[in-house]
């Protein structure tokens, strides 16, 4: 009995085998169709949020100009990045850029339909800013950004808030970050401060410039 079915067994397994390919095939598509649906969701919910976070810059009062983030170096990862605005849209060098946190950077070199974005870790940002009473500049040294030229005649400490001082065309008020660590120079007439942005440099996505 065993030797009768016995061909058809082995007939059976061979045609399994010739067809192995389609059906692991059929196989793979259905779960990779199914993969990329839910990246797709995922993808567009992330964005949807991202852009609803920005979009609460219009409770500024400001006219702000949005932005996607088009390009951000990982060689030049702590430097810059490029928007997807430019002069067309009345963008010029020195504008502030910011998301929901808070400022970001500068525009650095503005094109027709782009601009390049110097973030606060750039070793070439300048930007006035003020903590309680006092004024400073801040700078960036070795992707830490640093507040030089803050007198001691008015007391500061960790934890104290940063922002633009509106002393020059960029408008004051804006957050940049907090006192992250404070010290006086070695003769005792300046701080030394390091700053802890309040909005996170990296992942960016939607931005708003204050044109």
């Amino acid at each position: 009995m065993k030797n009768k079915f016995f061909p058809f067994i082995i007939l059976i397994i061979y045609l399994l085998f010739l067809s192995k390919d389609k059906l692991f095939a059929s196989f793979d598509i259905k779960n990779l169709s199914t993969t990329l649906n839910n990246t797709k969701a995922s993808y567009y919910e992330t964005e949807y949020n991202a852009l609803t976070k920005t979009l609460n810059l219009n409770n500024l009062g400001y006219n702000i100009v949005y932005s996607k983030v088009i390009f951000q170096d990982i060689y030049d990862f702590y430097n810059k990045i490029t928007i997807l605005k430019g002069t067309s849209d009345n963008l010029k060098k020195g504008d502030i850029v910011l998301n929901e946190d808070g400022v970001i950077g500068v525009i650095s070199t503005p094109y027709n339909s782009y601009s390049e974005v110097s973030l606060l870790t750039n070793p070439n940002i300048n930007l006035s800013v003020k903590i309680n009473n006092s004024y400073g500049i801040l700078k960036s040294s070795d992707n830490k950004i640093i507040i030089e030229n803050v007198l001691v005649n008015n007391p500061l400490k960790e934890g104290d808030k940063v922002y633009t001082s509106g002393l020059t065309d960029i408008k004051g008020g804006l957050l940049i970050g907090t006192i992250k660590k404070i010290e006086v120079d070695d003769l005792g007439l300046e701080y030394k401060i390091e700053v802890n942005p309040s909005a996170s440099l990296y992942n960016l996505n939607y931005l708003g410039v204050l044109p």
